[in-house]
């Protein structure tokens, strides 16, 4: 495409647009400027940005888009740190006006929401009805629920709970043409039936069934059989049975298939009693073999911390005061989170846990944390990594 021709698209998609949506059109300079960046080192001017109000917004732009053979992007906090929220196309960011909940049972352990909510907005929300929802990745308090189901987000959790592909129950979607879909678990009886649609999400059916049919050796022998695979499209979703949901297909697939503006989304009690302990090493090695031992006492979290970050933290003026639970000088340290129904059970399994790590010979220093705002310290700085890492 010429700079002329580039132009002209861009002039005529304005005026549709604006003509067409309710919510903000930004095609001008500075806005395209501002979303050609998001956490990476990637930067890419996109065609322009578009804000949506309303699900009609979102098609009518994936309509105008399909009409002008131009890309859509859909963008949520911008968290991305591979490229994956920039590029020439329309940018659709969610964060703006679609940040809503929509609905809460908590009783059946679900939330509906768009997808601009903040992680941790959503967690606020549902914090007083003793829910949560659990994939935590470090930027949650800026991430949002379109890119966590785009990115299949995990967090120091994820352990005890999975991803966010195990968390979805359904979506809401526009297919790249404009048509809506709803993503949920389906019966092989109407896997059949959606393959028999003579629509475009027919097509896609069929053409997704036949790729795993296809595929499906290779698939299951070269799939890692890992917890925390989060990379390329979920085509193991297809060869593992009779039933089959395409929103735990979709998860993963960064914006690249689909275009979600509602989800269903699982909710998890939230613990009655957690205590933290942080195991400080001097040497990277040793922090990663009490990983294992810490695993087998089913933790609901293990995260490590490396000297890097730690150190950045102590001469950072707004992190500083949040570091003294650090003792002296470790390379790394390790925060094994454990949950229990009361303080002395609690109390029991910081015992094996101890037990066990000064059986290894792990660590020089241990420290229990059993009150909240403690525990907040570590998970705060934690969450700060890639911001001091920035500071490199």
């Amino acid at each position: 495409m010429t700079l002329a021709d580039s132009y002209k698209v861009q002039t005529e998609l304005t005026y549709e647009l604006n003509k067409n949506i309710s919510g903000d059109v930004r095609f001008d300079d500075m806005s395209r400027a501002l979303w050609s960046t998001d956490a990476s080192i990637y930067q890419i001017k996109p065609l322009g940005v578009v804000l949506p109000k309303t699900k009609e917004d979102v098609v009518a732009t994936l309509e105008l888009a399909a009409k002008n053979n131009v890309t859509v992007l859909p963008r949520g906090g911008g968290t991305s740190l591979a490229g994956q929220t920039v590029g020439e196309s329309i940018v659709l960011d969610f964060s703006k006006y679609m940040r809503s909940v929509i609905e809460l049972n908590s009783e059946e352990g679900w939330v509906r929401t768009q997808p601009g909510i903040i992680l941790d907005e959503l967690n606020r929300y549902l914090a007083p009805h003793n829910v949560m929802f659990t994939p935590d990745p470090s930027t949650s308090n800026r991430g949002n629920v379109g890119g966590a189901l785009g990115n299949n987000s995990c967090g120091a959790h994820s352990i005890m709970w999975g991803k966010t592909v195990d968390n979805v129950i359904d979506m809401d979607v526009i297919l790249s043409n404009g048509d809506s879909a709803n993503f949920h678990a389906i019966s092989g009886d109407q896997l059949e039936t959606k393959m028999r649609l003579s629509s475009f999400e027919g097509d896609i059916y069929r053409n997704l069934f036949k790729i795993g049919e296809e595929n499906r050796n290779e698939i299951l022998d070269r799939y890692p059989k890992i917890q925390r695979r989060v990379s390329g499209y979920n085509l193991d979703e297809f060869v593992g049975g009779n039933n089959f949901n395409m929103a735990r297909f979709a998860v993963g697939s960064e914006g690249t298939l689909i275009t979600i503006h509602e989800a269903k989304l699982k909710v998890t009690p939230i613990p009655k009693v957690t205590g933290l302990l942080v195991l400080h090493c001097m040497d990277l090695i040793e922090s990663m073999e009490a990983t294992v031992a810490a695993i087998e006492m089913n933790p609901s979290a293990v995260e490590l911390i490396g000297s890097m970050i730690l150190r950045q933290a102590k001469s950072n003026l707004a992190y500083s005061r949040l570091t003294d639970f650090i003792d002296g000088d470790p390379e790394a340290i390790l925060a094994i989170e454990l949950i229990s129904e009361t303080s002395t059970e609690l109390d029991a399994k910081f015992d094996r846990l101890e037990e066990r790590i000064s059986r290894g010979g792990w660590g020089y220093s241990m420290i229990r944390m059993t009150e909240a705002s403690d525990q907040q310290k570590v998970w705060d700085v934690r969450k700060a990594g890639l911001g001091l890492m920035m500071n490199v």
